[in-house]
């Protein structure tokens, strides 16, 4: 089982569905060009966030506790620009190199510590990098009923991934709530329906709570070690 099991829930990573929703949330999030610079996925289930941060000009390496069949044929989209590896996420002091960007995607609330993982999350953000902790919301109603009632998943409430973060010495990091899911019909033109339903959840303040995704940005400051 991978530290990141609800990923591979979204099906064939490389379906349109499937990138269209990874493509929302990366640039939800506001990234950076990568320009070359150093990204550190964690949790990196089939491999689909790290090739979309690889289009973004990122060089990444991404880890899970076990290797994906899909790493494969990733990397060789990648084009050499993924270096895939095992690992628990809890237990990284074998890497000792810094990363302009550190991210996960819904890894976080299947891990045994998850202080421990942002302990080295935050250890391995190099000065002036972003660390990224991306998580489905609890009291999403859809992903209440499908993730946790019938799938067992333990998201966070919004509550608790903030004292986490506070309590990994990252109490500042802004929050961007994020409307995206799988829409599995359809080619572009439904896809593109489905990005204006999901822009419109996102601008009605009644739904804020609700809203699929958490994204907890935090950035190390330059001259910190």
């Amino acid at each position: 089982m991978t530290q990141a099991a609800g990923r591979d829930l979204l099906g064939d990573g490389m379906s349109l569905p499937v990138r269209r929703y990874r493509d929302r949330l990366l640039g939800r999030m506001g990234l950076e060009a990568g320009r070359g610079r150093r990204a550190l996925d964690l949790g990196c289930g089939d491999g689909m966030e790290a090739l979309g941060l690889v289009e973004r000009g990122w060089k990444v390496d991404a880890y899970d506790l076990e290797a994906h069949p899909r790493w494969k044929e990733v990397a060789k989209a990648a084009r050499g620009r993924i270096r895939f590896g095992t690992a628990d996420a809890a237990k990284l002091d074998r890497l000792r190199g810094r990363y302009a960007l550190v991210f996960q995607k819904d890894m976080l609330h299947h891990v045994p510590d998850p202080a421990a993982v942002l302990d080295q999350m935050r250890r391995l953000t190099a000065p002036g990098g972003s660390l990224i902790v991306l998580e489905c919301n609890r009291w999403n109603p859809v992903f209440y009923l499908h993730l946790t009632l019938m799938k067992g998943h333990q998201h966070f409430t919004l509550r608790r991934l903030r004292a986490l973060m506070a309590g990994a010495g990252m109490g500042g990091a802004a929050l961007t709530r994020i409307e995206a899911r799988v829409w599995p019909l359809g080619g572009d033109g439904f896809q593109d329906l489905a990005e204006r339903l999901q822009d419109l959840a996102e601008s009605l303040p009644p739904w804020r709570p609700f809203i699929c995704y958490h994204a907890m940005q935090w950035r190390r400051p330059r001259g910190k070690a």
